[in-house]
C-alpha cells in the first residue's frame, strides 16, 4: 500500500565520520594530558571539534531523509520538526492554506455489514492558525449519490464499490458530496476498520481520557448476534483498546451525535497518549503502529505526507483542536435549542419507513440545500479561534420590532456563539443608529478577535472597537454586544 523510498546511497560515503581522524584526535588528546597546565584548554578544543563534527553530520543525514520507515526508526531521535521536513511529495492544500482529510470507520470483515460506513469525520488542518477542526456528518443523513440514488450518507460508500469496483474512485465520489455538504475542498481520504481502534491504543499502552457522562448500555452487541452490558462511570478513566472501542460504539442509550463527539475525543486522547510517549523516539512502537496501519488503513495518504502532516499536528495547542457534530434538539419542541442544531426528522412514511435525517430546509425531493451548513463549516473550519476565544456575546434591539433580538441571539447559539442563557437579550432603550453593528472591546487596537470577523458574516455593515464595554449589558465580562437597527431584513439570520 505504501511505497517504500531507499535513503539515499550504500556506496555513498560522503557522510560518514572519519574515524581514522578521531583516533589521531583521541591519541593527541592523551599525550596532552601530561602537560597538566595545558589539560582544560585541550579538552575543550577536543570537545568543540568532536560536537562540531557531530553536528555537521546530523544536518548532512537529516537533509537527505525520504522519509520511508527505515528513516523514521533511523533518525526518529532527531526531533525533527515539520519545516525541516525536505524531498517529500507535497501535501495538497486549498488556496486559504487548509489540508482536509475525511475519515471514516467501517467494521472489520468479520461483521455482518463490513461496507457501510459506521463514522464519518472531516478533519480540517489549518497551517496559519496551527488548529485542526474536526467535524462529524451523522451516518443517517440523507444526501444525494453521484450514481443518481439518495439515501443514507452511510450507504455512500458500499453502493458505489459495488459499482465502480474500485475502493479509490468510490471514495473520490464520497469527497464530492462532502464537498458540497461543507464548501471544502477534500484533499484526501482515511478508510480504517475499528479494529484500528483497539490495536492502537493497545500499543500505545491505553488512553486517558475523562469521562464527561456516565454510560449504561444494556444493548451493546455481544458475540453471535448477543447483547451484552456496557458500564462506564463519568470522571477520568484510563481506557484499553477494548473499552475504549466499546465507547466509541456505544449509542442505544445515548445518540448517534454524542457517539461522535465520544469518537473525537478518542483521537484527542490518543495524540496526546503518544506525544506523552515521545513515540517519535521509539522504534519500537513506531513498526508495531506501521504493521496496524498496513493492516488496517485504506487512504491515498503516502507514508511521507502521513509523517509530515503528524509532525505538524503534534506541536498544535490541546486548545487549537476543535470538536463538532450536528444534532436535531430544536425540532422537538424544546424551548432551548442547543449549538449545532441544524437537522430535523422527517415522517418515516415519506422514506419507506427508515428513519432518517435531513438538513435545515432540506426536503425528500431537494436534499442538497446545504447553505446553513456551508454557513456553520465555514466558521468551524476559518475560523476556529472563536471557541478557543470563547468571548461572551449580548444582542440588543434597538427597533420597535418585537423578538429581533431573541431571533439572532437563537440563531448564533446554534453556530456556538457564547451566547449565554440568562440575561444576554434585551433592548437598548430605542437609541437610535444608523446602522446595526458589532460593539466590542479588547486589549490592542490593531487587532481584532476572531469571534468578531465571524459575526461579520451575519452583521454584515460594521464593528466598532470601544474603549467602555459593557455599553448596554449587565454583565461585566460581556466584550461583544450586537445591536440590531432598522436594516435588519439584511442580516444574515
Amino acid at each position: 500500500m505504501f511505497k517504500k523510498k531507499k535513503i539515499g546511497n550504500k556506496k555513498d560515503n560522503k557522510n560518514k565520520i572519519d574515524v581514522t581522524k578521531l583516533i589521531k584526535i583521541q591519541k593527541w588528546f592523551v599525550q596532552s594530558k601530561k602537560s597538566k597546565s595545558s589539560f582544560v584548554k585541550y579538552f575543550l578544543i577536543v570537545s568543540l571539534i568532536i560536537i562540531s563534527m557531530f553536528w555537521i553530520w546530523i544536518l548532512k543525514q537529516v537533509s537527505s531523509i525520504k522519509f520511508d520507515l527505515d528513516s523514521i526508526i533511523g533518525f526518529a531521535w532527531f526531533d525533527l520538526k515539520f519545516e525541516e521536513v525536505e524531498n517529500v511529495p507535497t501535501i495538497k492544500k486549498s488556496t486559504d492554506g487548509k489540508t482536509n482529510i475525511v475519515i471514516i470507520w467501517r467494521w472489520w470483515q468479520e461483521n455482518d455489514a463490513p461496507e457501510l460506513t459506521d463514522s464519518i469525520l472531516v478533519a480540517s488542518i489549518n497551517y496559519d492558525k496551527k488548529s485542526v477542526s474536526m467535524f462529524s456528518v451523522p451516518r443517517d443523513l440523507y444526501v444525494e449519490f453521484p450514481t443518481g440514488w439518495a439515501w443514507k450518507i452511510n450507504e455512500a460508500y458500499f453502493r458505489g464499490l459495488r459499482k465502480y469496483k474500485d475502493e479509490f474512485q468510490w471514495m473520490v465520489n464520497l469527497q464530492e458530496i462532502l464537498t458540497k455538504i461543507t464548501g471544502e475542498e477534500i484533499h484526501y481520504f482515511v478508510n480504517l476498520d475499528f479494529e484500528w481502534f483497539r490495536k492502537i491504543i493497545d500499543t500505545l499502552g491505553g488512553i486517558d481520557i475523562d469521562i464527561p457522562n456516565e454510560i449504561i448500555d444494556t444493548t451493546y452487541p455481544g458475540p453471535n448476534s448477543t447483547y451484552q452490558t456496557f458500564k462506564i462511570s463519568a470522571g477520568p478513566q484510563n481506557l484499553d483498546g477494548a473499552t475504549a472501542l466499546k465507547y466509541a460504539r456505544s449509542r442505544h442509550t445515548t445518540s448517534d451525535f454524542d457517539r461522535s463527539l465520544r469518537q473525537q475525543l478518542i483521537i484527542k486522547a490518543i495524540r496526546e497518549k503518544a506525544l506523552s510517549l515521545e513515540l517519535i523516539t521509539s522504534p519500537s512502537k513506531i513498526k508495531s503502529i506501521y504493521n496496524i496501519v498496513n493492516q488496517h488503513i485504506v487512504t491515498d495518504l503516502d507514508l511521507s505526507q502521513m509523517i509530515q502532516l503528524a509532525l505538524f499536528v503534534k506541536d498544535i495547542p490541546r486548545e487549537n483542536i476543535v470538536s463538532s457534530n450536528l444534532n436535531d434538539t430544536c425540532f422537538y419542541g424544546s424551548s432551548v435549542c442547543e449549538k449545532w442544531w441544524f437537522l430535523y426528522v422527517p415522517l418515516r412514511a415519506d422514506f419507506w419507513g427508515a428513519s432518517v435525517l435531513l438538513q435545515e430546509w432540506g426536503t425528500k425531493w431537494n436534499p442538497s440545500n446545504y447553505s446553513k451548513l456551508i454557513q456553520y463549516t465555514n466558521i468551524i473550519f476559518n475560523y476556529p479561534w472563536v471557541y478557543s476565544e470563547n468571548l461572551k456575546v449580548n444582542v440588543f434591539n434597538a427597533t420597535w420590532v418585537w423578538g429581533l433580538a431573541n431571533e439572532l441571539a437563537s440563531s448564533l447559539k446554534k453556530y456556538w456563539f457564547n451566547i449565554p442563557e440568562k440575561n444576554s437579550v434585551w433592548n437598548t432603550s430605542w437609541e437610535k443608529y444608523e446602522k446595526s453593528k458589532i460593539l466590542y472591546s479588547v486589549w490592542t487596537w490593531w487587532t481584532k478577535p476572531e469571534t468578531v470577523s465571524a459575526l461579520e458574516l451575519f452583521i454584515f455593515w460594521w464593528s466598532e472597537n470601544i474603549e467602555s464595554l459593557p455599553k448596554y449589558s449587565q454583565d461585566p465580562e460581556v466584550k461583544i454586544e450586537i445591536i440590531i437597527w432598522d436594516d435588519y431584513k439584511f442580516l444574515n439570520f
